[in-house]
């Protein structure tokens, strides 16, 4: 029988926020950074931040659309290469049925 290995945790894992409540006097909690300032995300957190699927980013990813860095056995996703993976998303969209039918 193999023993079972302790989990670890992962030095970039967030730690839990405290009780919002806690913070500040009143019950008011302190001003949440935006995600933007960021330099990387994970693909979850890349799929919140941009309305697309996780499994679409893992697609894009896959075909080397989408680049990444791997850390562990995590991916991540900087924000540069989020955006320019976005800019180049819009400049290659299909023609929609209009331009088709005009040209």
């Amino acid at each position: 029988m193999s023993a079972s290995r302790p989990r670890s945790i992962h030095p970039a894992s967030p730690a839990p926020a405290p009780a919002a409540d806690a913070d500040l006097p009143g019950g008011e909690s302190p001003p949440a950074e935006p995600p933007t300032e960021r330099l990387a995300y994970s693909v979850d957190e890349a799929a919140r931040l941009t309305g697309l699927s996780r499994d679409l980013l893992y697609d894009q990813m896959r075909h080397g659309h989408l680049a990444y860095l791997k850390v562990g056995r995590r991916r991540l996703i900087t924000r540069q290469h989020l955006e320019q993976f976005l800019t180049i998303t819009a400049t290659t969209q299909p023609p929609s049925a209009h331009d088709r039918a005009t040209g």
